[in-house]
């Protein structure tokens, strides 16, 4: 997961230093699959503690 957290704070600060960014839909598609992990692992520690 830690792997997955940095590749998408390298893309989002790439995305807000670089004047031509462009977003490519596999990346975009990773980066949703990230977050809904992120999502459902805060919700289970949420649930469990």
């Amino acid at each position: 997961m830690g792997r997955k957290v940095s590749e998408a704070n390298r893309i989002r600060e790439d995305s807000d230093y670089d004047d031509e960014f462009v977003v490519k839909q596999k990346e975009t598609e990773q980066q949703i699959e990230t977050a809904k992990e992120i999502i459902d692992l805060v919700e289970n520690y949420i649930n469990n503690n």
